[in-house]
């Protein structure tokens, strides 16, 4: 995780040095910021090594891109939109290769086998994340960021691209799905 919290007169400077080519400087920001990065990446894939990947993907496209970086916008969410894109290409090549599988793992499995035992909050999250994760892509995205790294609307429409009215449409309906599907599973013991 982090060593030292970097305000932003001090990212700035980095960035500077890293720009300049100052490998150090750049590897400062690495390692500040890639617990971040991999946080969204992992709640949007679900897969920690197509996480890593995409962190992976993510500051290799900030090295290349550092010098155009618009010191306007907040560095973290100049970094979000770059996994978030990464994200959408993964799933979407998820898709299309079939890889992407719908089964539930033992331990879930043995949660739902058990409808007489209560649910922690680690197994409440746990189904919040199998749910979450047959969202629409649009739908994950906003839920991830707005709910689960708890970012601004307004963040969220700069990192995804589209719309602050959009983005409350996604979220809500994101919700609903949820919700809906929480309340049928309580019932039936089954998503």
């Amino acid at each position: 995780m982090n060593s030292k919290v970097i305000n932003e007169k001090e990212l700035l400077e980095l960035i500077k040095k890293a720009v300049d080519g100052d490998l150090s400087a750049f590897g400062t920001i690495l390692k500040n910021y890639q617990y971040y990065a991999y946080t969204v990446a992992f709640r949007v894939l679900t897969n920690d090594d197509d996480a890593k990947d995409v962190v992976q993907e993510c500051f290799v496209r900030i090295w290349k891109n550092l010098g155009s970086y618009n010191r306007k916008v907040k560095f973290t969410t100049w970094m979000y939109k770059i996994v978030i894109n990464l994200c959408y290409d993964k799933l979407r090549s998820r898709k299309k290769e079939n890889e992407r599988r719908e089964t539930l793992d033992d331990d879930f499995v043995s949660a739902i086998d058990n409808p007489e035992k209560e649910l922690t909050n680690k197994e409440q999250a746990e189904i919040i994340k199998r749910i979450s994760d047959g969202l629409p892509e649009k739908q994950k995205m906003v839920f991830v960021l707005r709910d689960l790294e708890e970012l601004t609307t307004e963040e969220v429409s700069q990192i995804t691209n589209i719309s602050v009215e959009s983005v409350k449409t996604n979220l809500s309906l994101a919700r609903k799905t949820i919700r809906t599907k929480l309340i049928k599973w309580r019932m039936s013991d089954e998503l």
